[in-house]
């Protein structure tokens, strides 16, 4: 039996519903998504115009650093996304509710812990990277003020998930908003107007994320109303275990990409701030590419967790070629725009005469990327919806131990291009490997029972 034929991808891309309903997830996700990398590039503008290059330097590794926090945490959104829209797709309100409860109560536990580790966690990362003296310096002062944030930025990662699987992203897109727009509007007041410096760009991100939980915890209120239980909350430790377990997969999948992350950065500052200056920035670009593409992939994810909740194969597979077809027609657009304007977005980040000749180099780089990388972020979304956390972990490990660590070795003695070399050979095998697992899985039942699939095509033969 044919599970998957190109019959059924033009009949998919056909259904003119099923685009507007990808469309009306897609849309607001795309564009407060696209505010995230507008945070990181004004960070990296501002500090990109003072004197100074270890400035610039610290903001990217400092964020990069804190991002590693909340991406260990990425479960917090993830898994509450792929679970809520299961529930919603089987109208079961006792977990619609109980979802967001654990994954909350998790949260505020993960930053607690986090916030009393932070003495030791700091001395782990500075002797991990070895910068100069200046980028130690700044990092350790951006990350001490940052830190404070955590609690907020976790609970954000909740908020959004349980609204995307809720199948509701005006919320989190305002969210956002408020988030991004009032980073850039205080990182702008705290550094040209008040004359700080790193110190600026984190207190910034502090108060974003304060301002962005009181919105979403307001219209929480409201949305909770309709969806009423007779039953009060209770610990299930049942559920509590689930989560913890799929935490554990993806704990480890985002241990192996930031290990990715990390080595570019703990490389780049081997070879002199410059090229971590250069990295950052390049880094930045990627962040743009990678929250483009993100917003098919929430959509992806709350339509997946929905067509699983109703058991629906025609929606199942209609959900994942509709979110791929999108999301290879953003990454076409993002390599037309870096080629034709990539020398002027770098002139916004930073006049720093030194950086712009260095990095450019490496242009062909970030042109290239959303034409290999949008494989990983579009499946990634099939198996968050489908809470398939094991087969992202299996993917993850794959790509980083067969592609970026053989490459990495390989390409070593040509310094910064090896890394980006390396970084490549990473997203090819993510790619295939996320095929090829999906593939697998479907044709085992494991997202739709076989029985199911089957009667689906006996009906419409």
């Amino acid at each position: 039996m044919s599970i998957w034929s190109l019959k059924d991808i033009k009949e998919d891309l056909s259904d003119k519903q099923q685009h507007r309903s990808t469309w009306r997830i897609a849309a607001p996700m795309l564009l407060s998504n696209m505010t995230v990398p507008l945070v990181g590039l004004v960070d990296s503008g501002v500090m990109g115009h003072l004197p100074e290059s270890h400035h610039l330097a610290a903001v990217g590794l400092g964020a990069a650093l804190f991002t590693f926090i909340v991406w260990t945490m990425g479960f917090l959104r993830m898994i509450t996304t792929g679970l809520v829209a299961q529930a919603y797709g089987a109208s079961n309100h006792h977990d619609i509710r109980q979802w967001l409860y654990l994954s909350s109560l998790l949260a505020l536990s993960v930053a607690t812990l986090t916030l009393l580790l932070n003495p030791w966690i700091i001395d782990v990362i500075l002797w991990w990277v070895e910068g100069s003296s200046d980028v130690e310096e700044s990092v350790l002062l951006y990350w001490n003020t940052r830190i404070w944030g955590l609690p907020f930025t976790l609970l954000n990662a909740v908020m959004i998930g349980w609204f995307i699987g809720m199948q509701n992203a005006r919320v989190p897109f305002v969210m956002l908003l408020i988030i991004n727009l009032f980073n850039v509007g205080l990182d702008l007041l705290f550094v040209q107007g008040f004359g700080m410096a790193v110190d600026g760009v984190a207190i910034a991100s502090v108060i974003a994320e304060i301002l962005g939980f009181i919105y979403a915890a307001i219209c929480l209120k409201g949305l909770l109303k309709k969806f009423p239980i007779k039953e009060k909350f209770q610990l299930a430790w049942a559920k509590l275990k689930r989560l913890l377990r799929l935490n554990g997969d993806l704990l480890i999948r985002t241990l192996s990409l930031e290990l990715v992350f990390f080595t570019i950065h703990s490389r780049g500052a081997e070879l002199g701030d410059a090229v971590m200056a250069v990295n950052a920035v390049l880094l930045n670009f990627l962040l743009v590419i990678s929250s483009g593409l993100d917003g098919f992939a929430n959509a992806v994810e709350a339509q997946v967790g929905r067509a699983l909740g109703r058991d629906k194969w025609r929606d199942f597979r209609a959900s994942i070629n509709i979110g791929g077809f999108w999301s290879i027609i953003t990454s076409l657009l993002f390599c037309l725009a870096f080629l034709l304007f990539i020398e002027t977005f770098i002139g916004w980040i930073t006049d720093i005469e030194s950086v712009r000749q260095q990095a450019e180099p490496y242009h062909i780089y970030i042109i290239l990327i959303p034409l290999v990388a949008i494989w990983g972020f579009w499946l990634d979304g099939v198996f968050i919806g489908a809470s398939a956390i094991t087969t992202m972990r299996n993917s993850m490990i794959l790509a980083v131990a067969v592609g970026f660590i053989p490459m990495y070795f390989l390409t070593k003695g040509y310094d910064n291009h090896g890394l980006w070399w390396a970084f490549f050979a990473f997203l090819a095998m993510r790619a295939i490997t996320s095929f090829w697992l999906l593939y697998r899985g479907i044709k085992a039942g494991r997202y739709i029972s076989l029985s199911t699939i089957a009667l689906y095509k006996k009906e419409h033969m």
